[in-house]
């Protein structure tokens, strides 16, 4: 970039941070894969699902499904036991490592560091 626009963009991102327009924060972010960036919340269309759904998505050539809860067991290593997740992106189980539990459920409090 010409380093008179650097210079001014970053004037801006000072001033508004110094009046509180925009601030540093760990929150969750709307990301695009096809942009490679965090957007705004003005710029995502919510829609609604009632299931099933395939829908066209930035990026992908094929509409990809939404709208669908699927449920699989893991097996707890060393015990005859299982605990059952469930997503909307089961195409990424295989990358599991660990499965979070709340430490406060009683349903899974004994499986905490298994």
């Amino acid at each position: 970039m010409d380093p008179k626009m650097v210079r001014a963009v970053t004037e801006a991102f000072v001033r508004m941070h110094e009046r509180g327009t925009i601030y540093r924060s760990n929150r969750l972010v709307n990301w695009s894969c096809a942009l490679r960036s965090a957007i705004s919340d003005i710029e995502v269309y919510k829609k609604e699902l009632t299931g099933r759904t395939l829908l066209p998505v930035p990026g992908y050539e094929e509409k990809v499904e939404f709208g669908v809860l699927t449920s699989f067991a893991y097996k707890i290593k060393g015990r005859d036991e299982e605990v059952v997740v469930s997503t909307t992106r089961v195409e990424t189980m295989l990358g599991d490592t660990a499965v979070a539990v709340h430490p406060d459920d009683p349903r899974y409090q004994h499986l905490i560091g298994k």
